[in-house]
């Protein structure tokens, strides 16, 4: 049986007048980046594999090296419990925790569950998407403003009141919480935001009519629909989200909340 071994390996070695493996994704390929570095991923490979694991979506030139090197990078988020989500259209990326129905190891990133604020929101996101998304609109041109989530939010959860400073805070913390999920970007404006490709790529035409019912055709965001919300404001259907970073507190945000 070693003979057998020692022959094939002997056989399969390259000679000086065969290809060798530069270029390739391969062991013998990966130079060294640290001292005792034993990786076998290229460079642009672990760039995206590592940004996947930190950041809540990648794009632009980390989205390019994701799919150059896509076995490699896939094997590594797997490695940790983790599954590559893909949007072609968008081009964008994201990586999601494995089920606990799945198997029974912790995943290096964890997921929440979204508040019914934080629902309702998203829901009022997806619907001024919708409109540039009919206008053939880029989505770096996906532009709100502090006054525009307001208004969207005006006939939902948050209702008239005469504490405008009240009010203000209420929205700046959903804002906020909106960034950190990376469904908002900030702009140079610091009432003005972009809208990013992740709000359509979580949450689909069909889950947002989902949730907001009838009230998806006039723009209104329905706060106390008990299909969507469990009786401690956390979503008991629909969908879930990854924590923006995978050693975030679970409770951090419930406790913003109160």
């Amino acid at each position: 049986m070693t003979d057998d071994i020692e022959t094939s390996i002997e056989e399969e070695t390259p000679t000086g007048n065969e290809p060798s493996f530069e270029g390739s994704d391969s062991p013998q390929a990966m130079p060294a980046l640290f001292n005792g570095d034993t990786g076998d991923m290229p460079i642009e490979a672990r760039m995206a594999a590592i940004a996947l694991k930190r950041e809540r979506y990648i794009d632009g030139s980390l989205y390019d090296h994701a799919c150059e090197h896509r076995e490699a990078v896939e094997r590594s988020l797997n490695n940790d419990m983790l599954r590559l989500v893909d949007n072609t259209k968008y081009h964008i990326m994201y990586a999601s925790p494995v089920t606990d129905s799945e198997t029974s190891i912790r995943s290096l990133k964890t997921r929440m569950s979204l508040t019914r604020e934080e629902a309702a929101t998203l829901a009022a996101l997806r619907i001024k998407v919708l409109e540039y998304e009919n206008q053939n609109a880029e989505p770096c041109d996906w532009l709100i403003s502090f006054d525009d989530i307001r208004a969207l939010l005006a006939t939902g959860f948050l209702t008239a009141s005469n504490d405008e400073e009240g009010t203000a805070r209420k929205i700046t913390s959903i804002v906020s919480r909106m960034r950190t999920y990376g469904y908002l970007a900030p702009t140079e404006d610091d009432d003005m935001y972009v809208l990013t490709p992740l709000v359509p790529m979580v949450l689909d035409r069909n889950l947002a009519d989902q949730w907001l019912g009838s009230g998806a055709a006039d723009g209104s965001v329905p706060a106390d629909d008990n299909d969507i919300a469990g009786t401690d404001d956390r979503m008991t259907a629909g969908m879930e989200q990854d924590a923006f970073d995978f050693n975030i507190d679970d409770d951090r945000f419930d406790e913003e909340e109160h």
